[in-house]
């Protein structure tokens, strides 16, 4: 019974590395596919007027988004059944952050489906003739969108400060991993708001992407390799990441 209990907790542990890293991933991807049409050179009448002819790549952009909000979403179980006996409450406290980047996200995809939506209705003709206060709409909207990002993904680096605590709890958590989450995690919430565009930012989103990696890419191998060896016990009992 005890090797049936170790074996599940190793499919566990696969699963929720598999989801884990995913999650991380599709928040790069997403990234990379963002599109940003507003610039400081250009006036409001210009960045819209942009937008309106490139909607394929804003819409590309969006469902981007919302695929990374699912694939969040999904990533909470696995990681709360990874920990479910071995930390009390800071898995479930970590659960939370997954979910509010995962509502960020959705509700900055929403947003940008309204003013896609609003955009494509209109003909550019029609926007190039269009009053300020329809403009200042617009724009209104892409702030909404903009807000939720910045939402998301501070709530993404407070996961990777929370997920770095784990080391105080699970001694055989990676300690460069450790280091990388907890200290791009603040570092990448500041610049959220500070300074979205700042190299900073990149390098700590970078840092965040190494360590989940880091973490993620050992317990899945911690997991296959217990399943491949069977039924072969740990002889001096040492702690491992998510045992019961």
């Amino acid at each position: 019974m005890q090797t049936g209990l170790r074996k599940k907790q190793r499919r566990r542990e696969v699963l929720a590395g598999l989801t884990i890293i995913l999650a991380a991933f599709s928040y790069i991807t997403a990234l990379l596919l963002d599109f940003n049409f507003v610039s400081p050179y250009t006036t409001l009448q210009e960045d819209l007027s942009y937008l309106a002819n490139h909607l394929r790549n804003q819409e590309i952009s969006i469902w981007a988004w919302l695929a990374t909000s699912l694939i969040t979403f999904l990533a909470i179980p696995p990681y709360t059944m990874l920990f479910h006996n071995r930390l009390r409450a800071l898995h479930y406290v970590n659960a939370v952050w997954l979910l509010g980047a995962s509502i960020g996200f959705l509700l900055m995809g929403i947003a940008g489906l309204e003013l896609h939506r609003e955009l494509a209705d209109g003909s550019l003709s029609g926007l190039e003739q269009a009053d300020e206060q329809e403009w200042i709409k617009l724009l209104g909207l892409y702030q909404d969108e903009l807000f939720y990002r910045r939402v998301g993904s501070s709530f993404v680096g407070t996961f990777a400060f929370g997920m770095g605590l784990t080391r105080f709890k699970i001694k055989r958590f990676p300690i460069i991993a450790m280091i990388l989450l907890m200290i791009s995690g603040p570092t990448m919430i500041f610049f959220n708001w500070y300074d979205p565009e700042h190299l900073i930012r990149t390098a700590a989103m970078a840092g965040i992407l190494v360590g989940i990696s880091i973490f993620s890419v050992r317990i899945i191998n911690k997991g296959l390799e217990e399943n491949h060896k069977g039924t072969k016990e740990n002889p001096k009992g040492t702690e491992e990441i998510g045992t019961g």
